[in-house]
């Protein structure tokens, strides 16, 4: 089982002490048909990723120190990292692509001379040169309600995307926050580009487990939550659970008997930080330094799961993973054209780790024979 308070207290050190943890993150293992690479940063991984539905080469992330974080974009085919909003962000622990030029970002600390702090914010590249840096391009997109002891503790945020089963609004963001004590949440904002609120009014979409482990949706809408609880306050012991959440009655909040937990503490004792899923519906979820794997249940109100291991890392405590496309296979050896799992961990390391499907002999042999 995970005893987290330790990775917490050395996650932070190395947050603020930036260039005396700086290392890097590398496999220790990865599954036939795949092929590993290192994307290089500027500065240490932050712990957020998020993805460009409009450019599937284009990713964000967040790196910096604890109260000097910065937003960076990475260009998947070129490797190439550019600085996109300097902050200083406090504590840059989410981001949702909301269009081209929009993002919404969540900043859980106070950096002193950045945006505003310890909320929700919303990024836009007014004059098209490709940043948010200039003035009045970072606001705040809607106060924070349901705050824990320390504040605001928003984590990971998503886009919502049409026809998902509960019947969120598509273009929502969902936020998942990380209170503690059985008081974190999912947040839904609603209508974050025009008049944005809470869905429902002032409440959580879900509430109930203590921190963020990510969420992703699958291809028929479902949603699937990770969910990091302590089972043991004294050494503060953590687990790793996944859920299902279906908003059976449409009432904009999830109530009994539409929650299942498809995977239980004891298949996860290293605990959860993130979890995504692929275009085949394979859930891929962070745990301890490994990324684990399972099949999306079919019917996951009712349905278990066991994972697997897909990928080592030489990290004790990954800390983001992103799919770059839903509509670009990651199957083994599916070829140049297949999605990237991008991977980071918060550890002071000066890289990210992307694998992307084997190009075989065969497939190219076959591309040839039919041009």
């Amino acid at each position: 089982m995970s005893v987290i308070r330790p990775l917490v207290v050395s996650l932070l050190c190395c947050r603020i002490l930036e260039p005396a943890c700086s290392q890097v993150l590398s496999f220790t293992s990865i599954p036939s048909g795949y092929t590993g690479d290192s994307i290089p940063l500027p500065r240490t991984f932050a712990g957020a990723l998020a993805a460009d539905p409009n450019d599937d080469l284009t990713v964000y992330a967040s790196i910096g120190s604890f109260l000097d974080a910065e937003l960076v974009r990475i260009d998947l085919a070129s490797g190439a990292v550019t600085t996109v909003a300097d902050g200083p962000f406090g504590n840059l622990a989410g981001i949702a692509v909301l269009s081209a030029t929009q993002l919404a970002l969540v900043d859980n600390a106070s950096a002193p001379g950045g945006p505003p702090d310890r909320t929700i914010l919303l990024a836009q590249d007014l004059n098209a040169d490709r940043d948010f840096n200039d003035p009045g391009e970072i606001g705040e997109l809607i106060e924070p309600i349901l705050t824990g002891f320390f504040g605001w503790s928003g984590a990971q945020a998503r886009v919502v995307p049409p026809g998902n089963s509960s019947g969120i609004p598509a273009g929502s963001v969902l936020i998942q926050t990380a209170d503690g004590g059985g008081e974190g949440d999912l947040l839904v904002v609603a209508d974050p580009l025009g008049t944005p609120d809470f869905r429902p009014i002032g409440g959580a979409f879900f509430t109930g487990f203590d921190f963020n482990g990510g969420f992703d949706f699958d291809s028929a809408g479902n949603l699937l939550v990770g969910a990091a609880n302590v089972i043991d306050p004294t050494f503060f012991v953590i687990v790793g659970n996944v859920l299902a959440l279906e908003d059976v009655d449409q009432d904009e909040s999830i109530g009994a008997g539409e929650s299942n937990q498809v995977v239980s503490g004891e298949q996860l004792p290293n605990g959860i930080f993130d979890l995504v899923i692929d275009a085949e519906d394979d859930v891929f979820v962070t745990s301890g330094g490994e990324v684990l794997s399972f099949p999306a249940p079919a019917a996951p109100l009712i349905e278990t799961a066991t994972p697997s291991l897909f990928v080592g890392t030489n990290s004790f405590f990954l800390t983001g993973l992103m799919i770059n496309s839903k509509l670009r296979q990651f199957e083994p050896s599916s070829g140049s054209s297949g999605a990237t799992l991008v991977i980071g961990s918060g550890f002071g390391e000066l890289n990210l780790l992307s694998l992307r499907p084997e190009i075989t002999a065969s497939v190219e042999n076959w591309e040839l024979y039919h041009e």
